[in-house]
């Protein structure tokens, strides 16, 4: 009785204790946009080939319910515009509190790429 016991409750741990994988979110279609979406993979190599690359990163988050990317960058020298990105790399505009897409985006926004050499602390 007691190894009826054991297997049955071994069986049950093992059934329902275990999850299945889910899947990765997709960005714009796809678990890897930096890969995947041509004009992105070519801004990121863009990127690291030049001086200031070192600064910039790229992050995914969503405007009027679409996916976009905003590049940032942590220039310290630098009088910098963050542009905002559709999935098809048409830029849709600017971050600014005053006459542009409105900061607030950034709420829940996740790094998806940072250059090579990324020389920032954040």
């Amino acid at each position: 009785m007691k190894k009826l016991l054991l297997s049955f409750l071994f069986l049950i741990v093992f059934t329902f204790g275990c999850k299945e994988d889910e899947a990765p979110a997709l960005i714009c279609g796809t678990t890897d946009p930096v890969a995947d979406l041509p004009w992105l993979n070519n801004l990121t190599n863009e990127l690291n080939d030049s001086y200031f690359g070192v600064y910039y990163s790229i992050s995914k988050t969503t405007f009027e319910g679409n996916d976009v990317f905003v590049l940032r960058n942590c220039c310290p020298n630098c009088n910098s515009v963050i542009p905002v990105y559709s999935c098809t790399g048409d830029q849709l505009g600017i971050l600014s509190a005053n006459a542009g897409i409105n900061p607030a985006i950034m709420d829940n926004a996740v790094v998806i790429w940072k250059g090579d050499l990324y020389a920032c602390t954040s």
